[in-house]
């Protein structure tokens, strides 16, 4: 129970959280009414008969406001510290289907028409040999020879470009003869027109210009197609070779001597 006393005027006090006490009617009889913020002590005990109840409402409305604020500052705090379900993923480098990452065959093939179709012949000791005929035996000075080949792409190899190089002089050549003759290579034309009529025809590409010394390098690049599948090699490209004796080569130590020019072709795939 609240308690207090009331004066001999008759005025009710309340009590204040402080436990001062205020007049509830503003003041005492026949004196001014007293200022809200002053406050008085009770002296004696006593039963205050009047309390203002809006007034206890309103404090204990604004407890409650600030013990759930509180609680829901330690929810937030807590909610950072509770345990959580997890799950990991895993993945793998691949490529199309099950095929794993792996790196692409390259590999070029020569088919110089010596009965073995095509093969890869990779160093010097293993180059095929063009078949410039009996005539290449035999050579007089004005004297025209001949060779076909191809090149492809081998089985499941990717394509690429080809540049043929110059000439190197093989075993047992003359050096004399080796620097007179020229020669002078198209692509585009086949074997059974790797001759006088189907190299002046000027179909293909020129590989060599006309003319040209044996060490000279080819000006244009030939392009190789990559094989359509792991069995079948790419589409093959006819070149031929033309070698010439000059007509002016009419020097007596010419005669008797021999040649072996040496090519190779470096591909660069694509």
């Amino acid at each position: 129970m609240l308690t207090g006393r009331h004066s001999e005027q008759g005025v009710l006090w309340r009590l204040r959280e402080d436990d001062d006490v205020i007049p509830v009617d503003g003041g005492c009889r026949g004196h001014a009414p007293m200022d809200p913020g002053v406050s008085m002590r009770t002296d004696d005990a006593s039963t205050i008969t009047t309390v203002d109840h809006r007034d206890r409402r309103r404090r204990s409305g604004s407890r409650l406001r600030a013990g759930l604020a509180a609680a829901g500052v330690l929810g937030v705090g807590a909610a950072v510290t509770l345990a959580a379900w997890t799950d990991t993923e895993w993945i793998f480098g691949g490529a199309d289907g099950d095929t794993p990452i792996g790196t692409s065959v390259f590999e070029v093939e020569q088919n110089v028409y010596d009965g073995e179709s095509f093969q890869n012949r990779e160093t010097a000791a293993s180059a095929g040999r063009l078949d410039f005929t009996v005539a290449a035996a035999s050579l007089s000075p004005g004297a025209v020879i001949y060779a076909p080949m191809q090149l492809r792409a081998a089985p499941g190899s990717i394509g690429g470009t080809a540049v043929l190089n110059g000439a190197v002089a093989g075993a047992g050549t003359s050096t004399e003869l080796f620097d007179v003759l020229t020669y002078h290579v198209r692509s585009g034309v086949p074997q059974a027109s790797c001759n006088d009529a189907g190299i002046a025809a000027g179909t293909g590409t020129e590989i060599v210009p006309v003319a040209s010394a044996l060490t000279a390098n080819g000006t244009e690049g030939i392009t190789i197609l990559a094989a359509p599948d792991d069995t079948t090699g790419g589409t093959p490209v006819d070149l031929c070779f033309q070698i010439t004796m000059p007509d002016t080569s009419t020097a007596a130590t010419l005669q008797g001597q021999t040649v072996t020019p040496v090519w190779n072709v470096v591909t660069t795939s694509s």
